[in-house]
């Protein structure tokens, strides 16, 4: 991700990227992507993928690009896709449109493609140049890249601390630790994730509503984890599961009855028969076959020190207000380690967030780079 930028295949790759992250909904689970089309080296037709269900980034550069693209060259973040899905292959419509050099940033890992739409390009007579900034194209996508090749979803742990280290006070109240501008940081968030998830603690201790206000963009699903079945319907969340939906994942000890009652409210309950742990690791990768490709967990503590323990987590947001309590509720506990073999970040960054320091640390880096 440290790659010096050189030449002008690179240069152009950072437009395209530039391009896939002008779209601000989500189009899992499709990837974020972007497109060009160069004739003699200028640019005629710029795309991006902007909806789920609708053309590619590849289809809306070629058609900005207009008509007679006999001998013209394409920038694309992502390898086209030679199937059928919500849409034709991508390829067909390249081949049949006459450019003649592709230029892909990195390889699809979706196993319908995963080098096929090369390999067609290839087969076709056009000169294909791949993994141009392969890393940096990767990171538009991690979730889409974890879902592929790992089949679990992309895990974002939220928090918002003290700066002693706490997450609510000894009563349990958390509202407000951080700022206003930090929230709406939270929310712009919740609009980017497939699903935000917290404990069924955090819904008896604060009763949220997890819904999108402070940003543009739609509601995430909303998902509890109620591993006894235990939570009431008075909730919010709860009574508001018609209108956005809702889910909870719940253990073996659930009665009929109170899963009766859940689904009677609009909410869609995953079961696992697994205990503990193994149960919400089991109920996340049911999420993941629903193509829920990114989860932001928004609480509470034990619900994120179960995904520490997991290994699950994959990037942290920590919101830190200039605020002391003494006393309270901590953060999540991560497994114990020795200094020197001190858990490190991939990347990470400290951004001012109004009166609060807002730290993302990427745990883990997804690369499609040799996997296929």
């Amino acid at each position: 991700m440290d790659k010096k930028i050189i030449g002008s295949e690179e240069k152009l790759m950072l437009e395209a990227i530039h391009l896939a992250e002008t779209g601000s909904q989500r189009v899992s689970p499709n990837p974020r992507t972007g497109a060009l089309v160069l004739r003699n080296g200028e640019i005629i037709g710029r795309g991006f993928h902007a909806n789920y269900g609708g053309p590619h980034a590849e289809v809306n550069a070629i058609q900005d690009a207009g008509k007679n693209l006999e001998g013209c060259d394409m920038v694309v973040t992502l390898e086209p896709c030679c199937h059928t899905g919500k849409t034709p292959p991508c390829t067909d419509l390249i081949i049949a449109s006459g450019i003649k050099k592709v230029i892909i940033g990195m390889e699809d890992p979706n196993p319908q493609v995963a080098g096929k739409g090369i390999r067609q390009l290839q087969a076709a007579g056009i000169e294909v140049i791949s993994n141009v900034l392969a890393d940096e194209c990767a990171a538009l996508n991690q979730p889409f890249i974890k879902m592929m090749t790992e089949n679990f979803p992309y895990i974002i742990v939220k928090s918002a601390i003290t700066l002693d280290g706490y997450i609510a006070d000894e009563q349990g109240q958390s509202k407000w630790i951080s700022s206003a501008e930090s929230r709406k940081i939270v929310h712009e968030m919740r609009a980017n994730a497939d699903a935000v998830l917290v404990g069924v603690g955090t819904v008896f201790a604060d009763d949220p509503e997890l819904t999108v206000r402070d940003a543009e963009g739609e509601h995430p699903l909303r998902v509890a984890y109620d591993p006894e079945g235990v939570l009431p319907d008075r909730f919010k969340m709860i009574r508001s599961a018609k209108e956005v939906p809702t889910t909870i994942i719940t253990g073996p000890h659930s009665t009929p009855v109170w899963k009766y009652n859940m689904r009677q409210n609009g909410t869609q309950i995953i079961e696992t028969d697994k205990l503990g742990n193994s149960g919400l690791e089991d109920g996340l990768r049911q999420l993941g076959e629903q193509e829920i490709q990114s989860i932001l967990v928004e609480g509470g503590g034990r619900l994120q020190s179960i995904l520490a323990e997991l290994g699950c987590i994959d990037r942290l947001e920590i919101f830190i207000a200039a605020k002391l309590i003494g006393k309270g509720i901590r953060m999540m506990e991560i497994p114990p380690r020795a200094m020197d073999h001190s858990l490190e970040f991939i990347e990470s960054t400290w951004k001012q967030s109004g009166p609060d320091m807002h730290f993302t640390g990427v745990v883990k880096f997804f690369s499609t780079v040799n996997n296929t």
